[in-house]
């Protein structure tokens, strides 16, 4: 990114990423933590009734879209303020995964829910109006606009790893989990030290941890970037899907899904669901064997349990 920018790329879900957590525990009750998700982790458009703490590591008031004459971002900051530890639905989930060696670890993917939603409308109207003779979807923003978008979008990638981390909190206490190490993964978001806007992308810079998931059947690697400069020092952000939701849902079957998810423990098996099933996804061994240039495997992560709403 130079002198312009198009909100439409980074999208509607402004940082949305993946929180991975390594547990020192080595045995986790899935049936408990499936119970706790269900009672203290709103999913879907559900958020929560009392303010998460960690919102005072944050200062929404500084987003530009709220400031005098901008009536038009119509933000819904009550509704924000209570999504922080919210899961969302689509393709978010919760997992609990294990690895080669028989460490556990916990998988958070989620975004900046509603808010980030309203960002992105916000800025791209205003792209819309400034480039009127612009395709529509690609509209940009320049000078002062491109600056106040930039600025909201650090505030909002902010507040989508802190969502992660919110519920990464609500499970570690509620299950009295240990934390080994932890690290993020963000993959629709500007890079705003390097200035590269990923949509479906990861950064893989030299000697970085990240996560790439594939579906909720095979999990995830955690991956080493390579900082490969002809990758654009990034890496796919996960599979990609094969099939349309609309596609999924006509065409795959409940059963091969419950077949799929066999000795995984969870409860979001049904027919809303479908659309995530692993066959609408392209399949694991085709990804790992194209990301050899910029990313080093280092591990497998096996489901053990899986949340989706």
């Amino acid at each position: 990114i130079k002198d312009k920018v198009v909100p439409n790329l980074v999208g509607v879900d402004i940082g949305c990423g993946m929180e991975t957590i390594r547990l020192a525990n080595r045995e986790v009750n899935w049936a408990r933590l499936d119970q706790l998700i269900k009672e203290k982790i709103p999913a879907g458009h559900d958020i929560r009734r009392k303010i998460h703490p960690y919102l005072q590591n944050i200062d929404l008031s500084k987003l530009r879209a709220r400031e005098g004459g901008k009536n038009d971002a119509r933000l819904k900051m009550d509704r924000a303020y209570r999504s922080l530890g919210t899961l969302g639905g689509g393709n978010h989930f919760i997992e609990g995964n294990r690895d080669e060696e028989g460490r556990l670890y916990i998988v958070v993917h989620s975004g900046s829910r509603h808010l980030g939603l309203q960002i992105a409308q916000y800025y791209q109207r205003q792209a819309q109006k400034e480039q009127p003779h612009s395709l529509r979807d690609l509209a940009y923003l320049e000078g002062r606009s491109m600056e106040d978008y930039c600025h909201d979008m650090q505030i909002m990638q902010h507040y989508a790893v802190l969502n992660r981390k919110a519920i990464i909190d609500v499970i570690s206490q509620g299950m009295d989990l240990e934390v080994e190490e932890d690290f993020t993964t963000i993959h629709n978001y500007i890079d705003m030290e390097n200035m590269i806007l990923r949509k479906g992308a990861i950064s893989a810079q030299e000697g970085e941890l990240a996560l790439i998931p594939f579906n909720m059947r095979d999990g995830s690697f955690i991956c080493r970037g390579k900082g490969n400069p002809d990758w654009n020092y990034s890496a796919p952000h996960g599979a990609g899907r094969i099939m349309s939701r609309t596609q999924a849902r006509k065409e795959l079957s409940l059963k091969s899904l419950h077949e799929d998810m066999a000795g995984i423990y969870t409860t979001s098996v049904r027919t809303s669901t479908l659309d995530e099933s692993p066959d609408a996804y392209k399949p694991m061994e085709e990804i790992s064997g194209l990301i050899k240039d910029t990313v080093d495997v280092l591990h497998h992560l096996k489901p053990e349990y899986n949340f989706k709403a």
